[in-house]
């Protein structure tokens, strides 16, 4: 028998249910049927919660794209929020400020100037960067990091496009460098994002 059974028959027990099971019972906890959870969700919370997660993971990831350091903390700007909005910033507004490494949170009707903006399920997100970072030495590193991919897809295209090199690379090869190549264009694209954000 296995531990949870015999707790099972234990609680069982101490609510008056007869301690002796048969093979088949549907008191069994083994044969008995899943509780059903639909009644517990709730389409709202669940807006909210992802709209908090998927702000903290877009403010992070900005943070991270344009080498903000992670001890420093940034003023954060919501432009034309709606009214849901702002209250689900303000009932998760220590949240946000902690995980975010958010010193303050304002409501505007327009971005400052010099700031990353980010679209969060439709609403407009700003991270004023004047002062945290030096913009035109970032600009110039991302810009230098975006030549170089474009060198490194350069070659591995070259690769793939070489009718003798497709014949003759094993078939693990060839797939490693579509890898490659991929993941070159996805970080291009993170990076033309993070320059655009700059701009």
């Amino acid at each position: 028998m296995f531990v949870g059974e015999a707790h099972a028959r234990l609680v069982l027990a101490e609510a008056g249910a007869p301690r002796k099971l048969a093979a088949g019972d549907a008191s069994l906890v083994c044969l008995t049927r899943w509780p059903d959870l639909s009644a517990l969700k709730d389409a709202a919370a669940e807006a909210e919660i992802g709209f908090v997660v998927d702000l903290i993971s877009d403010i992070r990831s900005v943070r991270s794209e344009v080498n903000v350091p992670a001890g420093t903390q940034a003023p954060l700007v919501l432009v034309n929020a709606s009214a849901a909005t702002r209250a689900t910033i303000e009932s998760w507004r220590p949240m946000i400020e902690r995980l975010a490494r958010v010193s303050e949170i304002a409501f505007e009707t327009a971005a400052p100037a010099q700031s990353a903006q980010i679209i969060v399920r439709g609403e407009v997100a700003a991270l004023p960067l004047a002062g945290l970072i030096d913009l035109d030495a970032e600009r110039a590193r991302l810009a230098k990091e975006l030549a170089k991919l474009d060198q490194d897809i350069a070659v591995v295209e070259k690769k793939l496009g070489n009718p003798d090199f497709m014949a003759r690379a094993p078939e693990e090869i060839v797939e490693e460098n579509r890898e490659r190549k991929a993941a070159a264009e996805a970080r291009k694209a993170k990076i033309a994002e993070a320059l655009a954000r700059l701009a």
